[in-house]
């Protein structure tokens, strides 16, 4: 459903006349649906109502606090790449055990807040942020629950400049460094590994690099099994893109249930 509509060759969002509002706010300013935010959220949360995921919105995507409280009501968790944005989440609201610290470049500062605030996850990108994590965790005395965000060397079929899942983007680890983490698990006293996170790119409109990303993560599970590692969450990114053009098509949700139920069993 969109609520952005022409009526009588004027501009609507929702029952309001957007030239009205240019009279009395001055412009250029954002407007913000609230009905097409409930409906984009409910109807994610609807389609992947199977799987009970946690869905965790991009707060870089948006910082907008009342936008990001509103999203709070409806159940959404927030994937943070800064304090500030993990600052943000906290005020709106969100519970900690709903939040995800991913990003690049965490400073020591960043990553200490963090642990003290007891958050869900913390994503790291490398061997040397681990270790960085592990001597932060040690100082707080706290044992904190990490993923590893892998590269997949998957290509997200989107525009090369925001793709980041490909081996010559650098993000993440290969599956083979992963593996030689995890082997390496005991050196870790003050983390627990319970996720791997993955993010292929942006404006994504096919459903077949999700395909891949999901097939290369269910073997990949079945060889850290084989050590003792048991995840408790596969964090998968990549933005699903929208239409930009009238000969666009909606990315297809449901089929991406369907994957995620083929990998489960």
């Amino acid at each position: 459903m969109n609520f952005l509509k022409f009526k009588n060759k004027k501009l609507f969002y929702e029952s309001i006349a957007i030239s009205k509002l240019a009279n009395k706010i001055k412009t250029p300013f954002y407007l913000y649906s609230l009905g097409q935010l409930k409906f984009n959220f409910n109807n994610f949360k609807k389609v992947f109502k199977k799987i009970s995921p946690i869905i965790c919105f991009s707060v870089k995507s948006n910082s907008n606090l009342k936008l990001i409280s509103e999203l709070k009501k409806l159940g959404s968790g927030a994937d943070v790449v800064s304090i500030g944005e993990l600052k943000i989440a906290l005020k709106a609201g969100i519970s900690p055990k709903k939040i995800v610290f991913s990003g690049v470049g965490k400073t020591e500062e960043e990553i200490d807040f963090a642990i003290k605030k007891e958050i869900l996850l913390i994503n790291a990108e490398s061997e040397a942020e681990i270790i960085t994590i592990n001597r932060i965790a040690k100082k707080n005395n706290k044992v904190i629950p990490v993923g590893i965000r892998i590269n997949p060397n998957i290509s997200g079929k989107t525009n090369k400049k925001i793709s980041t899942g490909n081996k010559d983007n650098k993000f993440g680890v290969s599956m083979n460094t992963c593996l030689q983490i995890f082997n390496n698990q005991y050196d870790y006293e003050f983390i627990k590994f319970e996720a791997i996170s993955v993010h292929i790119g942006s404006q994504i409109m096919e459903v077949n690099p999700f395909k891949k990303v999901l097939n290369a993560l269910s073997e990949f599970n079945k060889k850290i099994n084989q050590i003792g590692i048991n995840l408790k969450y596969i964090d998968l990114g990549g933005g699903t893109g929208i239409p930009y053009s009238d000969d666009e098509k909606n990315f297809n949700l449901k089929n991406t249930l369907i994957l995620f139920s083929i990998s489960k069993k």
